[in-house]
């Protein structure tokens, strides 16, 4: 769930410095479109530029029939409440690096996505109990778990569409749980997903398949 602070001149500091360092050239970005375009399973890829503390730009690629990528649209984006570099559990960053996804989810009913897509019910938590369920997206009335992690279903606008990061792969209890790209909230971070307007993330879903990629790296 997410909360607000007020924020003092060393926080703003500290969180200032979490992206204000990274890869500011092109050559970088275009690196990483050039390694999925030789890779023939990869058709969607976002990029995501931190820009400053949890500011982000976002950038959509689809490839084209003869296989360039074509930038499909360009956004803001917001990140976790201490910018990147996640490492543990409430650290409220949001993870750096290259990333597939495990599935998709929602609210609001499939928007016509290939990808698995999970109904998120009254049922339905992302898990962040210290147990075989660990950082996954479970319907507790199918595994009979009495979950204390996120109750989906009341964290809406945010998760009116979405898609599970496949952060932490190994579901290691205590290295971050439930990081997700979803649609955008009442506050301007997150507690460590990436976040954009709802109907981008509805069109991110449409036009992508499950191998999708997101890249998350300093501006």
């Amino acid at each position: 769930m997410k909360f607000f602070k007020l924020f003092t001149l060393a926080t703003m500091v500290a969180i200032t410095s979490s992206c204000n360092s990274g890869n500011g050239n092109t050559a970088f970005w275009n690196s990483l479109l050039d390694k999925y375009a030789k890779n023939p399973e990869v058709n969607q890829i976002l990029l995501v530029k931190c820009t400053q503390g949890y500011d982000a730009e976002a950038y959509f690629y689809v490839k084209d029939a003869s296989g360039k990528w074509e930038l499909q649209r360009s956004s803001d984006a917001q990140l976790g409440k201490n910018g990147l570099g996640k490492q543990v559990d409430g650290d409220m960053k949001t993870p750096e690096g290259e990333f597939g996804i495990r599935c998709a989810f929602g609210i609001l009913p499939n928007p016509g996505t290939s990808i698995e897509y999970i109904d998120v019910t009254t049922s339905v938590y992302g898990c962040s109990d210290d147990c075989q369920y660990y950082n996954q997206i479970i319907d507790t009335s199918a595994v009979h778990h009495e979950c204390h992690g996120e109750h989906m279903i009341e964290i809406a606008p945010d998760y009116n569409y979405g898609m599970s990061i496949d952060y932490n792969h190994d579901n290691t209890a205590g290295l971050g749980n439930s990081i997700f790209l979803h649609g955008k909230g009442a506050y301007p971070y997150t507690e460590g997903c990436v976040a954009i307007d709802e109907d981008f993330m509805k069109e991110i879903l449409v036009k992508s398949d499950k191998n999708f990629k997101i890249c998350i790296y300093n501006k």
